[in-house]
C-alpha cells in the first residue's frame, strides 16, 4: 500500500471520526437541536481544530516512516485529481439539492412531505458543515477506490 493509499485511509477514518463529533455536539437522538449560535461557533472551531491536529499527526507519521520521501509520481497526481473532481460534483450536486429545497419548501409551503428547516441556523450550520465533510469523504474513498482499481 502507497503512502499516498495509507494517508487516504487515515484520513477517511480522521473525517468520519471528526463528524461524529461533530453530530455529537449538533444532535440529540439523531435529531438537530436548537443551540446557541456561540456553541455553533466553539463547535466549529473544535472541528476545524481536530482536521488540523489529525492530518498533521497523519502526515507527520506515515513521513517519519518513510524517511521523509512522499514525492508523487503520474499516477498518483491522476488519481487525485480525479478524486478531487469527483469531490467537486458530489459536493456541487449537495448544494444544489438544499438550495431547491429551500426554494420548494418557501414555494409549497404547508406540503405533507418530509422537510428540513433549513431557516433555522443550527440545522443550515450542520447541513453545510456535513456537506463538507461528505465531499471530503468521497474524495478519500475515491482516492482508495482508484489505487485499488
Amino acid at each position: 500500500m502507497s503512502q499516498h493509499e495509507q494517508f487516504a485511509w487515515g484520513s477517511l477514518l480522521a473525517s468520519v471520526a471528526t463528524w461524529l463529533f461533530l453530530t455529537m455536539r449538533m444532535t440529540e437522538s439523531w435529531m438537530i437541536v436548537n443551540v446557541s449560535p456561540r456553541h455553533m461557533i466553539w463547535t466549529y472551531a473544535a472541528v476545524v481544530i481536530l482536521m488540523i491536529v489529525a492530518h498533521a499527526v497523519l502526515a507527520g507519521v506515515l513521513g517519519a516512516r518513510a524517511g521523509g520521501q512522499a514525492g508523487k509520481d503520474e499516477r498518483d497526481l491522476a488519481i487525485a485529481a480525479r478524486a478531487e473532481r469527483l469531490e467537486g460534483i458530489v459536493v456541487l450536486v449537495a448544494v444544489n439539492v438544499l438550495i431547491i429545497h429551500a426554494l420548494a419548501q418557501a414555494a409549497f409551503a404547508g406540503h405533507g412531505l418530509p422537510s428540513i428547516d433549513l431557516g433555522t441556523l443550527p440545522v443550515l450550520f450542520y447541513a453545510l458543515l456535513t456537506l463538507l465533510f461528505v465531499g471530503h469523504i468521497t474524495s478519500q474513498a475515491a482516492t482508495i477506490w482508484l489505487y485499488r482499481a
